[in-house]
C-alpha cells in the first residue's frame, strides 16, 4: 500500500474519509483504501510513473473485484449478477486503457483516472459495495 504521506501534499482525486468510507468489512475496507491511494498517486505522476501505476491499478482492481466476487458467491448475495456486471464493465474499460498506456498513449487513461474514477468509486462504494457488506454482516 502507498504511504499516505506520499500524496499528502499533492492533488487528491479521492480523499479517504475514515468516517464515511469504511464499510465495516476489514479486507474490503483495506482494499478500497489502497485503491484510493493508487488513484491519488496516478493523479500526480509523470509519464513513466503513470504507466507503471496504471498497470498496478488495473492489477489491483482485478484482485479487488475477484475477492468481492468470491464473497458474493460464497454468501449467496442476491444482487450478484448486477455487481459482477459492473465489475466486468470497469475491467473492460481498464483493459482498453491499459493497451493504450502500454503504447505510451496516456491522454485517455489520465482523463479516466481524473474524471471518471472518483465519481465511479464514490457511487460504487455507497451502493453496490455497501449492499454487499450489509448482506455479509447478516450471514451467520
Amino acid at each position: 500500500m502507498l504511504d499516505t504521506a506520499t500524496t499528502a501534499s499533492h492533488k487528491r482525486l479521492i480523499t479517504w474519509d475514515e468516517k464515511s468510507h469504511p464499510l465495516g468489512h476489514e479486507s474490503m475496507d483495506a482494499t478500497h483504501e489502497e485503491f484510493v491511494h493508487l488513484a491519488n498517486a496516478l493523479a500526480n505522476s509523470d509519464k513513466t510513473t503513470f504507466m507503471k501505476l496504471f498497470i498496478e491499478l488495473q492489477e489491483h482492481t482485478q484482485v479487488h473485484f475477484s475477492a468481492e466476487e468470491v464473497l458474493m458467491t460464497q454468501s449467496g448475495f442476491p444482487a450478484i449478477a448486477e455487481h459482477i456486471s459492473e465489475h466486468r464493465r470497469v475491467r473492460g474499460e481498464m483493459a482498453q486503457l491499459a493497451k493504450r498506456v502500454q503504447k505510451g498513449s496516456l491522454n485517455f487513461a489520465r482523463a479516466y483516472v481524473q474524471e471518471r474514477l472518483p465519481e465511479w468509486f464514490a457511487l460504487h462504494l455507497i451502493t453496490m459495495d455497501q449492499a454487499l457488506v450489509v448482506h455479509l454482516q447478516k450471514q451467520p
